[in-house]
């Protein structure tokens, strides 16, 4: 391993281990009660339990990778994986479920060091491979405030080596396996299914019966290697609820944990989509009728409610991402090369964010991560990766509300994208614009500016205001700064969103020496 990749694993390594003490959310309790839940009960339970009210509600890959995890919990703290220990937050348990996130995040680690040998003399694209294991987005969300993305986007970057390295069938099986950890990464399938069609099941129109020959055989090997990661998933279950619920009963329970379409369309934080822009308008244009109503949405069934806009509907919000998605697999079924996979998936990726229905504000790491794979190519992908990345920092930051956090995710964020945007702008150039671009950049320029300042205003002045004069912590006051951070970081989502769309089509997609 390189120099900037083993300070980078030393220095990550560190620091993660220096926060295990800080705040977790009650994500470490939902991920807690999975370990139990896969450890005492048998299998055809898993995803009937409701002892919690953290029940299991992600694929089963990812309910097999709770139980191993669970092996070496009930030897360290038996508490840790007892089902009824509801809310167990002992030293030994904060410190297992830390170590399990660090651990678990070698698989990323891997991932980007294999990527990191597909451009061994490219110190542009080794610094971005390697900053995204220092990403203050994914050490807010996996190492303070308590997930597993590392190990996701580890599968997920793992996927995309075996396109750039040309091993379609190995990109189907992890793709398919990805999808039975995480189902949210449905929302960048469309990029994979039109990539392994048009660059390996038909990269040409068969032109005589050898060939067509040649392309069933490898659609053939191609559904294996999709289908038999579904079948492993589910199989191990429906085997299992033989012998109590039945296969049914346990499928439509884990079809309904998967898919909670009774959800509203915002989140209670919302998510700086276009939907949080949508709100914000009902919101002034209710003000200006002299009108209020409630909070807009704390996440839970009849809980969007808008004054003057029209409700939105699921459909609708599938429509636009169907259309969004369908756009983009156009241009990669046309360019079918592995910058193209890893652009479609990042647009996939940042479309749905921007209108689909309930989304989270940590959504938005699955556009930034792979747009770290390209960013080296040009100066535009570069400018839409700063600015993505500093809004999806800026934008997770109410994820850690206590003030001990506040010092450690403000400071952090500034050095990393201090010295990792300072190393790239040394060698990414920046070509010779035209007046609209000079203008542009400015215009972009002052919005990162004003991220910074939003950070300090909602983080450092907000909280100290209120200390000093209470009554700004009243029930109607206390939501703007985070409505301030949804709103401004949502209008950034959408100008990158069309920025890095616009490039995306103009982009040529020509093979050259450098490996992209």
């Amino acid at each position: 391993m390189d120099a900037p990749g083993i300070t980078a694993g030393v220095l990550g390594t560190l620091t993660k281990l220096l926060l295990w003490p800080a705040y977790h959310s009650t994500d470490m309790e939902v991920h807690r009660n999975w370990l139990a839940v896969t450890y005492q009960l048998p299998l055809r339970e898993w995803y009937l339990d409701t002892t919690s009210e953290w029940t299991l509600d992600y694929p089963p890959f990812f309910a097999y990778l709770s139980w191993l995890l669970a092996q070496p919990a009930a030897w360290i703290d038996a508490q840790i994986v007892e089902v009824h220990a509801l809310n167990y937050a002992a030293w030994s348990c904060k410190a297992y479920m830390r170590a399990t996130v660090l651990v678990t995040e070698l698989v990323l680690a891997a991932a980007l060091y294999a990527h990191a040998q597909c451009a061994p003399h490219s110190d542009s694209d080794r610094i971005l491979l390697w900053s995204v294991l220092l990403h203050p987005g994914l050490l807010i969300v996996d190492h303070i405030h308590f997930q597993y993305n590392g190990v996701l986007f580890g599968v997920m970057l793992w996927s995309l080596y075996a396109a750039r390295v040309q091993r379609p069938l190995l990109c189907a099986a992890l793709f398919a396996s990805l999808l039975n950890l995480k189902h949210i990464y449905l929302y960048v399938a469309p990029a994979w299914a039109v990539y392994l069609f048009r660059a390996y099941l038909f990269p040409t129109v068969p032109a005589n019966r050898a060939q067509l020959h040649a392309a069933l055989a490898r659609t053939a090997r191609l559904a294996v290697a999709t289908l038999g990661p579904f079948v492993a998933s589910v199989a191990p279950l429906a085997l299992d609820a033989r012998h109590g619920p039945g296969a049914r009963r346990v499928l439509e329970a884990l079809y309904a944990r998967l898919f909670p379409f009774h959800r509203g369309l915002i989140h209670a934080y919302w998510a700086p989509n276009v939907w949080a822009l949508y709100t914000a308008a009902d919101r002034v244009l209710l003000a200006l009728e002299g009108r209020t109503l409630p909070s807009a949405s704390r996440g839970i069934v009849g809980d969007t409610v808008f004054g003057v806009l029209p409700d939105v509907r699921p459909v609708t919000c599938f429509a636009l991402a169907l259309i969004g998605t369908t756009v983009y697999a156009v241009r990669l079924w046309q360019r079918p090369t592995y910058r193209a996979l890893v652009l479609c998936v990042t647009l996939c990726a940042l479309t749905s964010f921007a209108v689909g229905w309930h989304v989270h504000e940590k959504a938005i790491l699955l556009a930034v991560v792979p747009l770290s794979l390209v960013t080296s190519y040009s100066y535009a992908y570069f400018r839409a990766w700063e600015l993505l990345s500093a809004i999806a920092i800026v934008s997770l930051f109410p994820l850690l509300h206590r003030p001990l956090e506040t010092p450690v995710k403000l400071a952090y964020s500034a050095l990393w994208f201090f010295v990792v945007g300072h190393a790239l702008r040394r060698r990414i150039l920046r070509p010779m614009s035209s007046n609209v671009g000079v203008i542009v950049h400015f215009l972009e320029s002052k919005y990162l500016q004003g991220l910074a300042v939003l950070a300090v205003l909602t983080n450092v002045v907000w909280p100290a205001a209120t200390a000093y004069a209470p009554h700004l912590a009243s029930a109607r006051m206390a939501f703007l700064p985070l409505m301030l951070t949804s709103v401004y970081c949502a209008a950034g989502v959408v100008w990158v969103w069309l920025r890095l769309s616009w490039t995306y089509w103009m982009d040529p997609f020509e093979e050259k020496t450098k490996s992209v």
